[in-house]
């Protein structure tokens, strides 16, 4: 079902505060809130940085281009505080500078560096995602917000604020769970559609009831990856982080499990792939956790 709604008609959720809540879950217009909201005009995530290898040819025009990879994504927020009252607003600006503060960001969350999800709404037209999906970007203040405080505003001030990703990628909010044991060893793994997903990394989670085989595979379709699970016991839990390239056996690291090349770590590709274990002798079962993302 086609709709003229954009991300700035829907809620934003950061920090516990929400903004635009004169718009409801499903973009309708609430007047409950009209006079007394933190409107956003405008929503940017289109500047991101990228970190490339390049030489210059010796004495001539032109360069020789290498790899290059995305790094940091700056999101960039603008609109205006109303309120019905001016301490209410005073108030409201208040809250709006400690909830986009980096140091309180950090303070609330030191493990990890004050990142927080900046959650949105978008609509969409792809089967099975439509009519819209709440997503995220995983985020952190990347300065002090600015409050334009200006003759004769009334009861609202402009804001602008800036938040900066470690992880550029933009995820679906509802995270994916794929379960793999003795009643199917190969599933789909969705991850929106070719011409518009992002490739992602997910967690495995292992559970085991004794010793396992000596090649146990986990495989995407294209790559396979192969771990010695023969001197697990009853309970054992291998936890393989595909993103970060580590293996954990009961919480430690347990690297030396891997007996496939180092490269063969795998994530789930754009429109999905069909994952499968195999060689599960005491193996309960291998669970698959991570976020479809979308460009």
């Amino acid at each position: 079902m086609s709709t003229d709604l954009r991300p700035s008609d829907f809620p934003f959720g950061w920090r516990g505060l929400t903004l635009n809540r004169h718009r409801t879950a499903a973009g309708a217009y609430d007047r409950t809130y009209e006079k007394n909201t933190m409107r956003v005009d405008t929503f940017d995530y289109s500047r991101v940085q990228v970190r490339d290898q390049r030489e210059p040819l010796n004495v001539a025009t032109g360069g020789v281009l290498g790899d290059a990879t995305e790094a940091f994504r700056y999101l960039s927020l603008t609109g205006s505080l109303v309120a019905p009252t001016g301490s209410e607003l005073e108030d409201m600006i208040s809250t709006f500078l400690a909830a986009f503060d980096i140091e309180e960001a950090i303070l609330a969350s030191p493990s990890t560096n004050g990142i927080f999800a900046l959650t949105f709404t978008c609509t969409t037209d792809i089967a099975t995602y439509t009519p819209y999906q709440v997503e995220k970007f995983l985020a952190r203040p990347a300065g002090y917000p600015v409050i334009r405080e200006r003759r004769s505003s009334g009861l609202s001030v402009p804001f602008a604020v800036e938040l900066v990703c470690e992880d550029p990628r933009r995820y679906r909010n509802t995270a994916t769970s794929v379960t793999l044991n003795g009643s199917a060893w190969s599933a789909t793994a969705a991850n929106w559609n070719a011409a518009v997903g992002r490739l992602v990394y997910p967690t495995v989670t292992i559970t085991a009831t004794g010793a396992g085989a000596n090649n146990f595979t986990l495989s995407n379709g294209s790559k396979s990856l192969v771990l010695d699970l023969t001197a697990l016991v009853n309970n054992d839990v291998v936890v393989v982080d595909m993103a970060r390239g580590t293996i954990k056996k009961n919480g430690a690291h347990a690297a030396s499990l891997r007996t496939s090349a180092v490269d063969t770590f795998w994530g789930i590709p754009a429109g999905g792939a069909t994952v499968s274990a195999s060689n599960t002798t005491n193996v309960t079962s291998a669970v698959l956790a991570y976020s479809q993302a979308r460009a």
